[in-house]
């Protein structure tokens, strides 16, 4: 009977670590249904550990000791942010201690004192199967909803200096800060309420599973304002891309008159070389909006029209070939911009330091197998053995650089399950980006 017991105490121990770590980690916006089997094992795993070391070890250290270990392990299997997986872990112990400690285990022995009816190995049993039937119910509930209070968004370091005003670090540091609080409150309170008289546990239990929700919608709320102002600060800085794509648009639209006057003018002399070669300069012109119109979002021609009157302006050329229009790039337009601008910016230094560079800039986007391949190719003068370093933090072929760019736009491609890499081709190099395409994109 005592071996049943203590498999049964395995089983129940599981099951709980089990729900809590479904929804501490669908709290913090990750996908659990993918990693479903590996969380049952290491939930069985530890539930053994959990209930076999006390024999060999006994402490007071061991769920301390266990904590640290399954942080670990999850930081290692989910590859995310440590604070993704921090308070993922702090969430999951909210849930045992609150919902399982606080309510299910407390309220039956509540009733049970109330109908002064003692507590045998039956009645113990009976308790534990219950639990465990309704842990199962709601892990079964986590994993086909995948409710998230914290979104992931909340968990992306700043990739630079500029993205300093939509970063969340003080926001993460502070939902830490609450929740450890929080656990330290629960868990002592677990621990003295057989301690407290009846009245005043009912009152404590109701009181602290109160005070934890509001605690953590009062979070989500802050969490959602934060978001409206990163929202409010990414639409400025699209609406200066845009002023500057609309403001050549209206420049040209008001030449147009002109134009055509001094077309008119000039066939009216016969002087059909110089209307020639008048309308040739127009095309040239208008090419640049031309090249441009394709593109799904016009935060993005804005920025890749902004670039190439820039080059121009500095002798240099920029030709796009566009035959996917990003409609279905994963990125949001803040990431593609970055993805781009900085490919942009890199081979605009290069050919700027080697002003002997005659061939132009060449900016290819294609699709290829529902990959969205993206190429920026200029001319260089760097050796073979430098491209390993080129994606380094701090690395940088030019003076007075960070050597951010490239390493911003690994990391910003790879988020993606996607692959940037080099190619050195007789003087030229070539940075080729290659992102699974989604079937339908929300650009924000």
């Amino acid at each position: 009977m005592a071996i049943v017991i203590h498999i049964m105490g395995i089983f129940v121990w599981s099951i709980q670590l089990l729900t809590g770590l479904l929804l501490g980690l669908s709290m913090v916006g990750l996908k659990v249904r993918q990693s479903l089997k590996k969380l049952i094992l290491l939930s069985l795993l530890f539930g053994l550990i959990y209930s076999v070391a006390p024999i060999f070890y006994p402490s007071d250290y061991i769920p301390i000791l266990l904590f640290i270990a399954l942080f670990a392990i999850l930081v290692q299997m989910m590859k995310v942010p440590v604070t993704q997986v921090l308070i993922a872990l702090l969430l999951a112990l909210i849930f045992n201690l609150l919902i399982i400690s606080l309510l299910e285990y407390n309220i039956f022995y509540l009733l049970l004192d109330m109908a002064n009816v003692s507590l045998d190995i039956g009645t113990k049993m009976s308790i534990d199967f219950f639990a465990m039937l309704t842990n199962i119910f709601m892990s079964m509930i986590i994993v086909s909803r995948s409710p998230v209070i914290f979104p992931k968004s909340l968990f992306e370091k700043p990739m630079s200096a500029d993205d300093s005003e939509i970063s969340f670090n003080s926001q993460v540091y502070s939902v830490i800060l609450i929740l450890s609080l929080l656990v330290v409150g629960l868990y002592f309170t677990s621990l003295e309420l057989q301690h407290i008289r009846l009245h005043y546990r009912w009152f404590l239990t109701i009181w602290s599973l109160a005070v934890t929700v509001a605690i953590i919608l009062f979070q989500h709320k802050i969490i959602l304002f934060k978001n409206e102002k990163v929202q409010l600060f990414l639409d400025q800085q699209y609406q200066k891309e845009l002023l500057s794509f609309f403001s050549i648009i209206r420049s040209q639209r008001h030449d147009f008159n002109f134009h055509l006057t001094a077309i008119n003018g000039l066939i009216q002399k016969k002087e059909y070389d110089a209307c020639k070669t008048y309308i040739e300069e127009m095309v040239k012109s208008a090419t640049v909006i031309n090249d441009l119109l394709p593109l799904h979002h016009p935060a993005t021609a804005a920025m890749l029209s902004t670039f190439k009157e820039k080059a121009a302006a500095k002798g240099i050329t920029i030709e796009f070939m566009i035959l996917n229009d990003l409609r279905n790039c994963p990125c949001s337009v803040y990431e593609i911009n970055k993805v781009i601008g900085n490919l942009l910016q890199n081979a605009v230094d290069e050919v700027e330091q080697h002003p002997n560079h005659k061939q132009p800039i060449v900016v290819e986007m294609n699709t290829q197998r529902n990959q969205l391949l993206i190429t920026v190719t200029n001319e260089i003068n760097i050796m073979g053995d430098k491209l390993d370093n080129l994606f380094q933090v701090g690395f940088s072929t030019k003076i007075h650089h960070e050597g951010l760019g490239l390493p911003i736009v690994k990391k910003i491609v790879e988020k993606y399950q996607g692959i940037v890499y080099p190619e050195l081709d007789g003087g030229f190099i070539s940075f080729h980006i290659s992102i699974p395409e989604l079937s339908t994109t929300k650009w924000g």
